[in-house]
């Protein structure tokens, strides 16, 4: 009798060792999830931001006339001498629609195109929000409906971009945003 109760005894504690074993692998396993998600988002966050900040402060160059030639709160398209080549380029920065985005389960998902002159348009990144402002020289905000006009266009000396991503899918309930907001004052459009 002693045996079996020694016996059952050991179970028990054999049982409580390998819950407390499969417990700690489940939170090893959902935080290495986590941080893989969170450096996947980060890197993701910085290669948009780098592409967006590089061609933004080319905005104008070796251009004659009008230098902006759309500017909406979630749209630019700005000509310039992106390559270097004496021939300048239209580039084209917009957002795609939520509803393009069906392989993630984050429902603010969309998709952010950078598109050169009459190329298709190729994909900078997954973001959940991208909006731009335009500023004077003297620091003034610009309205977007005054934009529609070339003339205001033309007064565009600084911009400010927000870009905002998340994760796909979502950890303990949370898709863990990653913002970045700069201005920058393309030195082709003083």
């Amino acid at each position: 009798m002693g045996q079996l109760l020694e016996l059952l005894g050991a179970s028990i504690i054999g049982i409580f060792i390998m819950l407390i074993g499969f417990t700690l692998n489940m939170q090893i396993s959902d935080s290495s999830r986590e941080i893989f998600q969170s450096t996947y988002n980060q890197r993701s966050a910085i290669t948009s931001t780098q592409v967006i900040e590089y061609d933004l402060y080319k905005a104008g160059y070796a251009a004659a006339g009008e230098k902006i030639i759309q500017a909406d709160s979630n749209a630019v398209k700005f000509r310039s001498d992106f390559d270097n080549n004496g021939t300048i380029d239209t580039i084209y920065y917009y957002t795609g629609d939520t509803s393009a985005m069906t392989l993630t389960s984050n429902p603010n998902d969309k998709e952010l195109f950078r598109k050169i002159n009459n190329q298709s348009p190729n994909l900078v990144s997954v973001i959940t929000r991208f909006n731009i402002v335009y500023y004077d020289s003297i620091g003034n905000q610009l309205s977007y409906s005054s934009l529609s006009s070339s003339v205001q266009r033309a007064k565009i000396r600084g911009v400010r971009t927000y870009v905002k991503t998340e994760l796909p899918d979502a950890i303990n309930n949370l898709y863990n945003p990653m913002e970045w907001r700069e201005i920058i004052r393309p030195k082709n459009l003083l």
